[in-house]
């Protein structure tokens, strides 16, 4: 049944694939009336995390940023099933890169790479894309979901006319240990909500206490990779443009949470300027520091 409800699901995606873009965002508009308007998804949720972010901001403008957001998501929604036949020149001509220079240095200079991307403008279209950046070996970290069906839809997408390989992250170091010798780059969601533990690194994003994964440090510092936050920013509809920030090379020498901290400054700055183009309906603060940690 999993295999019959995969290749159902893959037949309507790949149907998706061919409409015109004209009339994905026209469904997109649809789609945003029934799920703002009607169905109401997760509304309180981006209400609550927008009014916590941004507490010196009026309500006529935090309904303006919700709304936007919803807007974007529905585009992102029809935006997927692109990917099934979107080739390079397509994502060429929808993905500007302010300076590709960067990455063509860091695989010049023998580096291994992780681009920390947090979930903005469209990044599994950048996912999709890494491949033709860089003469790196491409890699993307996933986190396993419950629904077989689902999971199986998306590592086809994310891989089909691809040499990207899809990682779990369980499994993301072991991996990259074996590809000791072989220049890579590495992909990595750092936004992610861990599990609030005293173990994970705490720190004020956002006006509000936040807990994040320091899987990208630990690993950096072990392997000796370089990390290169990536802001891609919503220019238009289906138009994206991409900026590459280095936050070191040298990843031995940092002192511990320097590279975290500088990581979480940059989505910081990166909220604040394009408020609407970050993923709010995820329950981003819905763990408190430990008592031990507040001591």
């Amino acid at each position: 049944m999993k295999k019959i409800g995969f290749h159902v699901v893959k037949s309507w995606v790949a149907f998706l694939s061919i409409h015109p873009y004209w009339l994905l965002y026209l469904k997109s508009d649809v789609y945003f009336f029934l799920v703002y308007h009607l169905l109401r998804y997760r509304r309180k949720v981006v209400r609550q995390n927008l009014l916590q972010s941004f507490p010196d901001k009026g309500e006529k403008e935090i309904k303006a940023i919700e709304k936007r957001f919803y807007q974007n998501l529905c585009d992102l929604f029809v935006e997927a099933p692109k990917m099934l036949r979107m080739k390079v020149n397509g994502y060429k001509n929808r993905i500007t890169y302010t300076n590709p220079e960067l990455v063509k240095r860091l695989y010049e200079q023998g580096k291994n790479v992780f681009y920390a991307i947090p979930h903005s403008g469209n990044w599994e279209w950048f996912g999709k894309m890494i491949p033709d950046l860089t003469q790196h070996k491409c890699l993307a970290v996933y986190k396993r979901v419950k629904n077989p069906v689902f999971e199986q839809l998306m590592l086809y997408i994310r891989t089909c006319d691809s040499t990207l390989e899809m990682v779990e992250s369980n499994s993301v170091l072991r991996r990259l240990a074996q590809l000791r010798g072989c220049p890579n780059a590495v992909l990595m969601m750092a936004d992610q909500t861990p599990h609030g533990l005293a173990s994970d690194y705490w720190t004020e994003f956002l006006h509000q206490d936040t807990c994040w994964f320091t899987g990208i440090e630990r690993i950096a510092k072990k392997l000796d990779y370089s990390i290169v936050f990536v802001d891609m920013r919503r220019q238009g509809r289906g138009r994206y443009e991409v900026t590459f920030d280095l936050i070191t090379d040298n990843p031995k020498e940092t002192a511990d949470g320097e590279i975290m901290e500088q990581y979480v400054r940059r989505v910081e700055r990166f909220i604040e300027a394009n408020p609407d183009n970050w993923l709010w309906s995820h329950r981003r603060w819905k763990h408190q520091r430990p008592k031990l940690e507040e001591a």
